[in-house]
């Protein structure tokens, strides 16, 4: 693969990501504004996948500031995530 190759995929990768994490946060949004207390077990693994550190004891209102947080992250810092993220599987849709 080409360097522009390998960027022009690093960079498909990461926008898929946000993508994933902006879906999981639309998920979360709802959750909240249905005072919702607890995230179902789906999302909190896919959420673990995506880089977002998830405790058992997390609410949906404190996921969403997770959410944003990695999000600040793939934006400032793409290129030390997509280090952390080498090997990991490729993911399917948030639900």
């Amino acid at each position: 693969m080409s360097p522009e190759e390998e960027s022009r995929a690093a960079r498909d990768g990461r926008r898929n990501r946000l993508a994933e994490l902006d879906s999981a946060l639309e998920l979360l949004e709802e959750l909240n504004l249905k005072g919702e207390e607890t995230v179902p077990p789906r999302l909190r693994v896919r959420l673990q996948a995506l880089g977002v550190p998830v405790l058992p004891r997390d609410s949906p209102t404190s996921l969403l500031e997770k959410v944003l947080v990695v999000q600040d992250v793939y934006l400032l810092h793409p290129v030390e995530l997509d280090r952390a993220d080498s090997g990991r599987p490729p993911s399917g849709p948030v639900r």
